[in-house]
């Protein structure tokens, strides 16, 4: 998982100027904190596993982080531009990890309905998945999932619900290009997990070899609710 050239990275440079992912300011091209934020950054979060099912699950930054509103900005703002360097920090967070150093990994992203689309005009999650399989030198297929039925949005709801409003709201679109191969699925942040589930669900039910789990945030949701209570 790592870029076959300096002319590539060059290259990827020219379109994705690299910017701080904690406060998107610029940065050094190979450095993914500037200096100030590097100071005062969490540890990357170590690889883990998808609660409730076997699937390597690699995330970046805690959400409840200077990162988080990076995110945000992205999410709900239009920061487009930070895609480029969120992707870079993604495929260098999977590369550290060492899950996906074969070769022929396919990237692939949680899709939204239309209906969100259309409200949002990008899906955020695309706009990583493929800059992140761009710097990692991997094909990104973004038409492989579809979002079958619209759902609550999951910030805000308990667990229990979570895992419930998301339950087979996705399926597999293109099996053909599925069967068989690993997939990494990307997506911006982990919770619960309850997304990322039913997506690998999509995909696992057409074939899929294998699957990593991306994100560029991951929330401790047990610490999280665990506070809401107190």
């Amino acid at each position: 998982m790592t870029i076959n050239s300096a002319r590539w990275e060059h290259l990827l440079l020219w379109f994705f100027p690299r910017r701080c992912v904690w406060c998107g300011g610029v940065t050094a091209p190979q450095d993914m904190l500037c200096e100030d934020c590097g100071v005062h950054a969490d540890q990357l979060e170590p690889p883990g596993i998808l609660e409730g099912d076997n699937i390597p699950l690699v995330s970046c930054f805690p959400y409840h982080s200077k990162a988080g509103g990076i995110m945000l900005n992205l999410k709900f703002y239009g920061a487009r531009n930070m895609a480029g360097s969120i992707g870079y920090t993604m495929a260098d967070a999977l590369a550290a990890s060492h899950l996906a150093d074969k070769q022929g990994w396919l990237f692939c992203c949680i899709p939204m309905t239309r209906a969100a689309m259309k409200r949002r005009g990008y899906n955020q999650s695309e706009l990583i998945a493929k800059a992140a399989a761009q710097w990692s030198n991997a094909d990104f297929a973004p038409d492989l999932l579809m979002k079958i039925c619209e759902t609550k949005q999951q910030h805000g709801l308990r667990k229990s619900d979570r895992l419930t409003n998301i339950k087979n709201a996705f399926q597999a679109k293109r099996p053909e290009r599925i069967n068989g191969t690993a997939m990494v699925l990307c997506d911006d942040i982990c919770t619960t997990g309850a997304t990322l589930r039913d997506a690998a669900r999509a995909l696992r039910e057409v074939g899929a070899a294998e699957i990593i789990c991306l994100t560029y945030l991951r929330t401790d949701y047990a610490k999280l609710e665990k506070e809401e209570l107190s």
